[in-house]
């Protein structure tokens, strides 16, 4: 906790010494926002046993602005979980107080029976920008994605969809150099390194417009592969139409086999604002026939880890389909459902969101995962949620 300390000392110092220097307010030079979440858990895997969970989830971020060049941004989360996830499971602290970046900026400073506190810096860069140039360096979210749940070309910081409360995603600890064009294209150079050798990710990406789409294609290494792909995002008359599809293949092996993941998406907004999206995603590596429940609990759809790009789902095809409409002007309701044909795999996640003040929003969201293990199809666990938020 020193160190966080410390790095939120110096941006305060920082900010006033520029502010006093350039006769600029501290408002002008100092950005703070965030949220305050307490969320409710209910899972169940049958009706003889619902297990209750409870978090509370603050978000601070952190901009400064010394000049027009320059950006200086902090973002971390602070976590606090009760119930029977922290009380039954002697683990729970170590799979939630975990970093895969170079500094270990995950700080667990409540490990107590039955509740455990804790803090992570998920975002830490400096930036210097002009009319031509973006240079990023440390712990930041370098998205290449183009559809909205499976991202076949995000080499970097793949996200899980299950994880809804997660809305920031991860980052990584990178350095970004971006080049603008003025034909709107632009070129894109981005190196994360690693504490292991087999897991550096470094590629770049040029992207460019023909006509009403827009296209991009990246080359690079990803872990021990090399890594080719590319997407595009249009419109089919009125409909958003995008793609992505990336090609691994390992570099010790030139002459085996590599795996390809590519996802398509179509989405349209219908009269009454009703959005509806549909996406499928071929994964090489996934399965075609039954799966156990090993696999599903490792995978996507159960676990709130991020998946690889390199493996977005447990199975070789998916399809989703998304629908979100206005109820009144204060009441959203949406439905995400995926299937998976062959392993015979289905997950439903439908929520339910009311602003209730300013600033207030309460939400209700469900999740489902039912699998077919050879014997049966059976529902292999179900959990609601009740969130209420606060924004500043």
């Amino acid at each position: 906790m020193r160190l966080f300390a410390i790095i939120i000392a110096g941006l305060f110092t920082v900010s006033s010494a520029v502010a006093q220097d350039e006769e600029r307010s501290f408002k002008e030079v100092v950005d703070l926002r965030g949220y305050v979440k307490n969320m409710q858990t209910y899972q169940m895997a049958d009706l003889n046993y619902i297990s209750h969970n409870n978090l509370i989830h603050n978000r601070l971020n952190f901009r400064v602005y010394p000049n027009d060049a320059w950006t200086i941004g902090l973002e971390f989360r602070n976590r606090v979980f009760t119930g029977d996830q922290v009380h039954f499971n002697p683990f729970f602290t170590q799979s939630v107080d975990f970093d895969d970046g170079l500094v270990d900026l995950s700080f667990l400073w409540l490990d107590e029976p039955g509740i455990a506190g804790l803090t992570q810096i998920d975002r830490g860069w400096v930036r210097w920008t002009n009319d031509q140039w973006d240079v990023t360096i440390g712990r930041q979210r370098i998205n290449w994605g183009l559809n909205a749940f499976w991202n076949s070309n995000d080499l970097f910081n793949t996200f899980n969809l299950v994880d809804f409360d997660y809305e920031e995603r991860p980052g990584s600890d990178a350095v970004r150099i971006q080049r603008f064009f003025k034909d709107y294209s632009s070129f894109e150079l981005a190196i994360a390194p690693s504490k292991h050798d087999s897991t550096w990710v470094g590629a770049g990406m040029y992207r460019f417009n023909r006509g009403t789409y827009d296209f991009q294609v990246l080359a690079g290494w990803w872990n021990e592969d090399i890594a080719i792909g590319g997407g595009w995002a249009g419109n089919l008359k009125n409909a958003g139409f995008k793609g992505e599809i990336t090609y691994f293949h390992p570099q010790e092996q030139l002459d085996s086999f590599g795996a390809l993941s590519a996802s398509i998406s179509v989405d349209y907004v219908f009269k009454g604002n009703l959005y509806v999206m549909g996406g499928i995603l071929y994964n090489s590596l996934g399965a075609d026939s039954t799966l156990n429940f090993a696999a599903l609990a490792n995978s996507a759809i159960v676990s709130t880890t991020p998946p690889s790009a390199k493996n977005l789902m447990p199975a070789k095809y998916s399809a989703l389909l998304s629908v979100s409409k206005p109820i009144t002007p204060l009441i959203n309701g949406s439905l995400v459902g995926i299937y998976s044909p062959g392993v015979n795999l289905l997950f439903l996640m439908p929520s339910l969101s009311v602003a209730v003040a300013n600033n207030w929003e309460f939400s209700i969201f469900g999740q489902t995962s039912m699998l077919d293990n050879g014997k049966a199809f059976r529902n292999y666990g179900t959990a609601i949620f009740a969130r209420l938020k606060w924004g500043f």
